[in-house]
């Protein structure tokens, strides 16, 4: 039986690709939820990837495993993105974000 918790969470690098999670060897997970913190001033941006188990991130390669780019959270507000993400084991679910105000925090549950 799955147990729901929280999955990662991760206070945002300005500019750079950072891991939310990794899907742990021999497991699975169901992402269900993601929420973004915005606790800055301004409005932000952020994009996230899917990165399969494996796949080496390049500028060529990284277009394709963007499930969401360039989207934007309000000045001192959450996105709340209620979606279903069934992830293989050691595949990555990565965030970017314009500024190191945003936080991110994934929920969902692992499977064996």
């Amino acid at each position: 039986m799955a147990t729901y918790k929280i999955l990662g969470q991760i206070s945002a690098t300005a500019n750079t690709l950072s891991n939310v999670y990794v899907v742990p060897s021999s497991t699975g997970a169901v992402v269900n939820s993601i929420h973004i913190t915005n606790t800055g001033a301004s409005n932000a941006s952020y994009s996230l990837a899917v990165i399969p188990a494996g796949e080496e991130i390049s500028a060529s390669s990284l277009p394709k495993n963007f499930i969401i780019r360039g989207s934007a959270v309000p000045a001192n507000d959450t996105a709340q993105l209620d979606v279903v993400l069934t992830l293989p084991a050691d595949t990555v679910l990565a965030a970017n974000s314009s500024t190191s105000a945003l936080s991110f925090s994934v929920f969902g549950a692992e499977t064996s």
